[in-house]
């Protein structure tokens, strides 16, 4: 199964500009300047997994009725450094780590925090990663 995303803003930068939200109906003005569109397909179960690197969407972990497209950095088992607070973090089972591309283009210490992402609202439940992103393309008018 294949669903097309779209996407505004620059959380996912430069791959894509994020915000994801659904594709707009027949009756919604289609594309526009900004719109980026990405397919995606659905993970199987009980195949669905997302490796490191995948982009993936998902249900935001507080607000169901939004998704959230990012970029997973981490899986079960990895270890993350905080280098600020010296301290080590283990992604626990069956869970990934997922982030914001536009905040790993600039100076972390200035963007940390300013997308959301699992530096936020933490691990992210692996079968909650439900889409995995294939085909990105923009609109005729962007």
């Amino acid at each position: 199964m294949t669903r097309v995303f779209a996407f505004r803003g620059d959380a996912m930068t430069p791959t894509l500009r994020g915000g994801a939200r659904d594709a707009p109906g027949p009756s919604s003005a289609r594309g526009g300047s900004g719109t980026e569109y990405v397919l995606a397909r659905r993970l199987a179960h009980p195949f669905r997994s997302a490796a490191i690197g995948d982009v993936v969407a998902f249900a935001h972990p507080s607000d169901a009725t939004r998704t959230l497209i990012r970029r997973v950095s981490a899986t079960e088992g990895d270890e993350l450094v905080d280098a600020a607070n010296a301290s080590v973090y283990v992604v626990p089972k069956d869970h990934a780590w997922v982030t914001a591309d536009a905040d790993a283009e600039t100076d972390s210490a200035k963007s940390a925090g300013r997308h959301e992402d699992s530096r936020s609202f933490g691990p992210v439940d692996a079968r909650a990663l439900e889409w995995r992103g294939g085909g990105l393309g923009e609109s005729a008018g962007g």
